[in-house]
């Protein structure tokens, strides 16, 4: 049989959803949006993020790669959702403290041990060619770093164009990324599964949910992530 194979990471950039919201953008269909791609995801793994969308926020999603018959698939990807909400002090104070709270671990946005998770295809198998060193030499590191001194819960490589930053998880100095919950194990069906040489044997497969919040900015990201 011919196997066909897909670039991961090439499809990512083309189906991510950058969607903005405020108060006139908000209508149904940005509802609808906003809480189908939600619902790809069991409910307990997106249980801290708001049910409605709130003015001020924007969100991220690449769950439509859920189309791609995954069979024709060469890579590793990861499946998530963050949703970017600014807040006067007085909410933002709030939340935080509840989401302090709830987490199980919390680093600093430069912490050298975090273990992240990110689309990965260093080697292509197209129409039965070998590509090697697909990935560029910074990702090749961050996979070499997740296996070598990764220590952390596993949290999303944020890439989020309003917050870059040269940080190992890629948000500003000034966010700190709480954990709620992170387990491994199989948790989507398996043709939407693929291992990689760029995680540890534990976080083959898992998820992970939490914050990352900005007291300078008065800004929480939620979000989520299924592998």
């Amino acid at each position: 049989m011919r196997k066909y194979s897909v670039c991961l990471s090439g499809v990512i950039i083309v189906m991510l959803h950058f969607i903005g919201c405020n108060g006139f953008y908000v209508d149904k269909q940005l509802k609808y949006e906003y809480k189908s791609n939600l619902n790809f995801f069991d409910s307990s793994f997106i249980s801290h993020f708001p049910e409605k969308l709130p003015n001020n926020c924007s969100f991220s999603t690449n769950v439509s790669l859920s189309k791609i018959d995954y069979e024709k698939v060469s890579g590793f990807s990861n499946f998530y959702t963050d949703l970017r909400i600014k807040y006067s002090n007085k909410q933002y104070s709030k939340i935080k403290n509840e989401f302090i709270t709830s987490s199980k671990a919390n680093y600093d946005a430069n912490n050298k041990n975090l273990l992240m998770i990110f689309s990965y295809s260093n080697n292509l198998d197209i129409h039965g060619k070998i590509y090697t060193d697909w990935e560029s030499p910074k990702r090749r590191k961050l996979a070499k770093h997740n296996l070598t001194n990764a220590t952390s819960l596993p949290i999303p490589l944020f890439q989020i164009d309003e917050f870059q930053s040269n940080t190992f998880s890629g948000l500003p100095k000034d966010f700190k990324i709480y954990v709620i919950e992170a387990k491994p194990g199989k948790y989507l069906e398996d043709k939407y599964l693929h291992d990689c040489v760029c995680l540890p044997e534990k976080w083959k497969h898992g998820y992970s949910k939490g914050v990352a919040l900005s007291d300078k900015r008065k800004v929480i990201i939620y979000w989520v992530t299924v592998w």
